[in-house]
C-alpha cells in the first residue's frame, strides 16, 4: 500500500499521505503538479529538522490530529469510553479509490475500538475538494463522542485570514487580519448556521486581492451548530479545522454505530478571490443545486410581507395581484398571516389550516387570481415552530424541544418543535403535503425565526438529530413535489450553507433589503455563492429595517445582481411610479440570462467608497457591470474602473445606464459621457479602465458591453 496519493484538477493538486502510517495529512495543496510526480522527492523536500525543546518524534498535523501522538493543538477527535480510550493512535489500514476518483482512507485503532473512514475527492471541473469522515464504534460498550473535526494543513504563505461575522440584517460581513499566533475560533451554538457566523474561512498570501494572490477557501456544509478553528502551531505549521459543535452527551455511539461529519468543501485559487468564488459558484451550480436557470429563468417575485404584513384582505390581495402583474411580476408570494388565528406573531404557528376569517373558502380565490394574470403562486410556512397560543401546542405541549424541569425561553413568542420525534415529523409532512396537493403552489418560502435554546429531546441534547430530521423532511417533500421550489429563510440569512442547498433553490440572504446594506451583505455572500439564488428585493422607501431612503435606480441595480423581487405594496404606487418600476423590471428581464449563467467578477477599486462587480457571459461576448458608491468619496473624482473577464483581442461597444438622481454635482460631462459610451478594446477596458462619472453617495450605474 502506497503512502502518498495525488488528487489532481485542471489547475490544482491536492497531495495527501501518511508517511508515519497513521492518519493521512495534507502534504501539498496548490498549483497543479505533474502527474508523474516523484513522491520520494516531495517527502525529502518536506523532511523536517528537529528543533530543540520538542518531542523526539514531531507530532503529525494530520486530517484528524491526535492527542495520543503528542499533538498539543486543536485535536480532531475528542471522546471517551467510561473515561478510557480518550487518546488513541490510529493506523492507516486500507485505501480504496472509487471510479470518480474519491479516495476512501480507512484508519483503525483496535485498542480503543474505533474505526475512522475519511473520504477525499477533488472535482476536476471546478477544482473543489470535498472531505468527510465517519467514526464507527467497533468496541463492545458505548463510546461518548465529544468532537470530530477535519483539519486541512495549509502552507506558510497562507498568512492572512478572512473570516465572517455579522448579525440579523447585517449578515456576511467580512474581517481580514494577519494570521495571529493565538487560534482564531468561530463557534456557533444557535442551532442553525446563524446570522453571526457563516461557516467558512479564507486564508491567503498577505495582501491578496480580488485578482491577485494565492487563496484557500474552506466551508462546512452544515445547517446546525459548528466549530471552525484557524491555528498556527509553535513550529510555524498551520491548519483550519472544521466540524460540528456538539452539546455534552449529544452523540453516544453504541456498539457498531457510526457518526458522520458534515462535509467540508474547499478550493485553491492562484487568481485571488475571484478565482476562488468562480470555482465555488461553478461547483454549487453543477454539483449541489437541482436547478437549471437556462430552462426555467428566475421569475420576478412580489412578496407581500413588507407590503401588508399580517393584514390580509381578499379584495386588497386581488388588487395587489393585478398591480403586480402590471409592473412585470411573475411570481406572487403570500407571506405570514394566512393560517390559524395569525393576526400578529403571538399566535397561530403550528396550526397549518387556512384562516377562513381572512380567506373565506380557502386560498383558491387568490391562486386563481394569480394564475389569471399569468403568474405562479408561492406560500410562506414556518414548519419548525409553534406558538404557545395555538391549538397544536395546547394539544401537544410535549412536542417541543425542551429540558424538563426548566423554563424554555421563548423567541419571537414561539417554541421549536422537536421534528426528530416521529409523530411531529408525520404531522408536519401531512400538513405541508396536503397544501401542495390541494393547491397549485409552485414555491415555498420556508422560514425559521429563532435560535435553539435548551434543545432537549427526551432529555438529551438534540440539535444534531433536529438538523438531520429537517433534511429528511425537505427531501421527502421534494420527492413528492419535485417541481416545487423552496427558499431557505431564517429571519433572513440565518441558515445558509451548501447542505441546505441540496434541498432548496433560493436563499433569502437577509431580512434587510436596504440597498446600501445589501451592497455589503451581497459582497460577502458572493465569495461562496452564485447570484441566481440570492433573493434580493426592491424595498419600499424608507427602508423598513433601517429607515434609510434611497433612489429607485440604486435599489434596482442592487437587486438586479441576484434573484430579483419586490417587497412593497404596489397598490399604493402612483401610475408614474408603476411605469418606472415596470421599466426597471424589464431591464432586469433583459439581462437575467446573462446575470444568472455568466461568470461573476468583483473588481478591485482604488477607493473604498466605490464597490464594483459584474457578470461576463460564458463566451465572453457580453457583460454587465455595476459601479456603486457606498459613501461620499474623499477626492473630487472616482478612480477609473478596470473591468475584468473580457475576451482578449475583442472590441466591445460600451454603454451606460445611469438612473435618475445618481449623478453628483459638476459643471460638465466628460467626452465619454457626452457620447454615451463608445467602442473599445478588451485590453484598454481591463488595463486602462473606464473613467466614471461623478456619482452621489449611495448611488449606482450600469456599464453594458457587447462584442462588436
Amino acid at each position: 500500500m502506497q503512502d502518498v496519493y495525488h488528487l489532481k484538477g485542471q489547475h490544482s493538486s491536492l497531495i495527501i499521505g501518511a508517511p508515519n502510517g497513521g492518519v493521512p495529512t495534507v502534504l501539498y495543496w496548490g498549483e497543479a503538479l505533474p502527474d508523474a510526480l516523484d513522491h520520494a522527492q516531495l517527502g525529502l523536500l518536506q523532511s523536517l529538522p528537529h528543533p530543540a525543546g520538542f518531542l523526539d518524534s514531531i507530532p503529525p498535523l494530520s486530517l484528524v490530529p491526535e492527542m495520543g501522538r503528542g499533538f498539543h493543538g486543536q485535536a480532531g477527535l475528542l471522546g471517551q469510553r467510561k473515561r478510557r480510550d480518550w487518546a488513541g493512535q490510529m493506523q492507516l489500514d486500507q485505501v480504496d479509490v472509487d471510479e470518480d476518483g474519491t479516495h476512501r482512507l480507512r484508519c483503525v485503532d483496535p485498542q480503543a475500538g474505533l474505526q475512522l473512514d475519511i473520504r477525499v475527492s477533488l472535482n476536476q471541473q471546478t477544482e473543489v475538494v470535498r472531505l468527510s469522515a465517519e467514526l464507527t464504534n467497533t468496541g463492545d460498550t458505548p463510546y461518548q463522542l465529544d468532537h470530530l473535526g477535519l483539519s486541512v494543513r495549509l502552507p506558510w504563505e497562507a498568512d492572512e485570514l478572512l473570516t465572517f461575522h455579522g448579525r440579523w440584517i447585517q449578515e456576511f460581513l467580512t474581517e481580514r487580519q494577519p494570521w495571529p499566533l493565538s487560534p482564531v475560533l468561530r463557534e456557533n451554538r444557535r442551532g442553525r448556521t446563524s446570522h453571526a457566523s457563516f461557516p467558512a474561512m479564507i486564508a491567503g498570501e498577505p495582501h491578496f486581492s480580488e485578482n491577485r494572490g494565492q487563496v484557500w477557501g474552506l466551508h462546512l456544509g452544515y445547517s446546525g451548530n459548528h466549530r471552525l478553528v484557524a491555528e498556527k502551531l509553535l513550529d510555524g505549521n498551520r491548519h483550519i479545522q472544521l466540524g460540528e459543535w456538539l452539546y455534552p452527551g449529544e452523540i453516544e455511539l453504541s456498539a457498531g454505530q457510526t457518526y458522520r461529519t458534515p462535509e467540508t468543501f474547499g478550493t485553491w485559487s492562484g487568481r485571488g478571490l475571484n478565482g476562488l468564488s468562480q470555482q465555488f459558484h461553478a461547483f454549487v451550480r453543477e454539483q449541489i443545486l437541482d436547478l437549471d436557470v437556462t430552462k426555467r429563468p428566475r421569475p420576478v417575485h412580489l412578496n407581500t410581507w413588507e407590503g401588508i404584513y399580517f393584514d390580509h384582505k381578499p379584495e386588497q390581495l386581488k388588487a395587489m395581484v393585478r398591480h403586480a402583474a402590471d409592473v412585470g411580476v411573475e411570481r406572487f408570494i403570500l407571506d405570514d398571516g394566512w393560517f390559524g388565528r395569525r393576526d400578529d406573531d403571538h399566535a397561530g404557528l403550528g396550526d397549518w389550516f387556512v384562516d377562513e376569517r381572512k380567506h373565506p373558502g380557502g386560498l383558491g380565490y387568490l391562486i386563481e387570481a394569480v394564475h389569471q394574470q399569468g403568474m405562479t403562486f408561492g406560500l410562506w410556512f414556518e414548519p419548525e415552530m409553534v406558538n404557545p397560543d395555538s391549538d397544536l401546542y395546547r394539544a401537544h405541549p410535549d412536542w417541543i424541544l425542551q429540558v424538563e424541569g426548566y423554563d424554555q425561553p421563548l423567541g419571537r413568542h414561539q417554541y421549536v418543535l422537536d421534528i426528530a420525534k416521529p409523530e411531529v415529523f408525520a404531522y408536519l409532512l401531512e400538513r405541508l403535503d396536503s397544501f401542495l396537493t390541494e393547491y397549485a403552489i409552485d414555491y415555498i418560502k420556508w422560514d425559521m425565526n429563532r435560535d435553539l435554546v435548551q434543545p432537549g429531546s427526551n432529555g438529551i441534547a438534540g440539535v444534531h438529530e433536529q438538523t438531520q430530521a429537517l433534511y429528511r423532511l425537505l427531501a421527502e417533500l421534494r420527492q413528492r413535489h419535485p417541481s416545487v421550489e423552496i427558499e431557505t429563510c431564517a429571519s433572513g440569512g440565518g441558515r445558509i450553507d451548501f447542505e441546505i442547498l441540496r434541498h432548496t433553490q433560493r436563499i433569502w440572504t437577509s431580512d434587510c433589503i436596504d440597498a446600501r446594506e445589501r451592497q455589503r451583505i451581497q459582497y460577502g455572500y458572493s465569495l461562496f455563492l452564485p447570484p441566481e439564488i440570492n433573493g434580493s428585493h426592491i424595498s419600499a422607501n424608507p427602508s423598513h429595517t433601517t429607515g434609510r431612503s434611497l433612489n429607485l435606480g440604486y435599489r434596482l441595480i442592487t437587486a438586479m445582481f441576484g434573484h430579483m423581487g419586490l417587497e412593497l405594496n404596489v397598490t399604493e404606487m402612483s401610475d408614474a411610479e408603476k411605469a418606472q418600476v415596470r421599466a426597471l423590471v424589464d431591464l432586469y428581464k433583459q439581462h437575467r440570462s446573462l446575470l444568472h449563467t455568466g461568470t461573476f467578477w468583483r473588481l478591485d477599486t482604488a477607493d473604498p467608497a466605490l464597490q464594483a462587480y459584474g457578470v461576463v457571459s460564458g463566451d465572453g461576448r457580453s457583460a454587465l457591470f455595476a459601479a456603486t458608491t457606498l459613501e461620499l468619496q474623499k477626492q473630487m473624482l472616482l478612480p477609473p474602473l478596470r473591468l475584468q473577464g473580457l475576451k482578449p483581442g475583442t472590441d466591445y461597444e460600451l454603454s451606460f445606464w445611469i438612473p435618475d438622481g445618481a449623478l453628483g454635482p459638476r459643471t460638465g460631462q466628460s467626452e465619454l459621457e457626452q457620447a454615451g459610451g463608445g467602442r473599445f478594446s478588451a485590453e484598454l477596458l481591463m488595463q486602462a479602465g473606464v473613467q466614471l462619472p461623478i456619482l452621489n453617495p449611495e448611488s449606482a450605474l450600469l456599464l453594458a458591453l457587447k462584442e462588436v
